[in-house]
């Protein structure tokens, strides 16, 4: 067995060898995908100088002796409305501008002084009582972005925050990467698929494949192949070849990985020529564990049958290795006081159920949950973190720091 440290660090390495396609998507599909290529601001935003409320364009030297004691007049000799050029024309002495709210400004208009705070003396003449201050109420060129500059880099998450200020930009397209192509599958003859037939004797229902499934697509993954076999070699070597005549980028299944009579994946991959990279982990839950290369450059995630295990492969395993594949940064865990306390042996490094709040003062902390057991889902319900804690550890007290990793990336 290797630690589980040395398998991840085994997954990372394999997986920055196997790069994704790259394929252009509209803005509007863009979400959620990951960045494949840096992208740098198209054009200043604003992209002109223009009045930030409606009101009017002053040069401030003008309103210098301005007050509520002693006004000063401006002839009014324009109105610009958003939407119109960008004029040319100065804005000349003893002169102010109506202007709209995004109209844009008046060459040598230095403020913007609010509608409500002036007075009319007839439809030429406007009365100001205040001198504003310089820039006053202007949304200038480059303000928020400015041409050239780095906005997002390869590997960076395309969030749904993100569309408003693509689209102030007006990237109609990114460059992103395909998604990961997977085949999930799942494997014992007690398993039922169909979730609305009763159970006869000896049989569960699968909650491996539906849970992997889901779990993947929101990590990105497209999933292009899902089946439950028998414990059966020969089954599993018919499926494996149709899998890879469907040219996916991994392959997860569950069950079969351990050492006991009907343990068959690792004996039907060699006979695929797979190399095997490693095999059981100083891991709970998911000791039986392996990971393996097809022929093809496919890779290989053979996880625990308990769905525990299986979740937590997925989690930090092939979730790992989509992270790298899309050029993404390598996962970093935050930290967190204990609530409570936990013991176990030394020896294998577990991850643990959590629940994470934060205390009277606003610090983070997080609770170890109750049936920590691989074969217990029921936390799943409540959970939204995993505890790590690692190999050496034997106990762990309440206050202690921790590593908490969110139950999602």
């Amino acid at each position: 067995m290797i630690s589980f440290d040395e398998a991840r660090n085994i997954v990372i390495e394999t997986a920055r060898g196997k790069h994704l396609k790259k394929e252009k998507v509209s803005l509007r599909d863009a979400q959620n995908r990951i960045c494949a290529a840096n992208i740098v601001s198209p054009l200043d935003i604003q992209p002109f100088d223009n009045s930030a409320m409606d009101g009017f364009a002053v040069r401030r030297e003008d309103l210098k002796e301005a007050s509520e004691d002693s006004n000063v007049t401006l002839k009014k000799t324009s109105v610009i409305a958003a939407g119109d050029v960008v004029p040319s024309q100065k804005l000349e002495a003893g002169c102010c501008a109506h202007i709209m709210t995004g109209a844009p400004l008046l060459p040598e208009a230095n403020a913007v002084v609010p509608i409500e705070l002036v007075s009319f003396a007839d439809d030429e003449n406007v009365v100001f009582s205040t001198c504003p201050k310089e820039h006053a109420n202007i949304r200038y060129a480059g303000e928020d972005f400015k041409k050239g500059h780095d906005i997002l880099k390869e590997g960076d998450c395309i969030t749904p925050e993100m569309i408003l200020p693509f689209a102030t930009l007006g990237i109609e397209t990114i460059e992103v990467f395909c998604r990961p192509r997977i085949a999930v599958l799942t494997t014992g003859k007690e398993l039922v698929d169909d979730l609305s037939q009763p159970l006869s004797s000896g049989q569960i229902y699968n909650s491996n494949g539906p849970y992997a499934a889901c779990v993947l697509e929101n990590m990105g993954a497209e999933i292009v192949h899902r089946n439950t076999i028998k414990d059966e070699i020969d089954a599993f070597e018919h499926e494996m070849k149709q899998i890879i005549d469907k040219d996916v980028d991994i392959v997860v299944s569950s069950g079969a990985v351990s050492a006991g009579a009907f343990d068959f994946v690792k004996e039907g991959l060699e006979s695929l020529g797979a190399e095997i990279l490693y095999h059981k982990i100083r891991l709970k839950p998911g000791k039986p564990n392996l990971f393996a290369k097809l022929p093809n450059g496919t890779l290989y995630f053979g996880l625990p049958g308990n769905p525990v295990a299986s979740a937590v492969g997925i989690r930090f395993l092939v979730g790992e290795a989509i992270h790298v594949m899309q050029g993404r940064d390598i996962e970093k865990p935050y930290y967190a006081r204990a609530k409570n306390g936990f013991s176990k042996k030394a020896g294998l490094q577990m991850f643990l159920k959590g629940q994470s709040s934060h205390d009277q003062s606003g610090q983070q902390e997080v609770q170890f949950m109750s049936k920590q057991a691989s074969f217990m889902v029921s936390p799943f319900i409540g959970m939204d973190s995993w505890i790590r804690v690692p190999e050496e550890v034997t106990d762990v007290c309440a206050g202690d720091v921790v590593e908490v990793y969110p139950t999602r990336f």
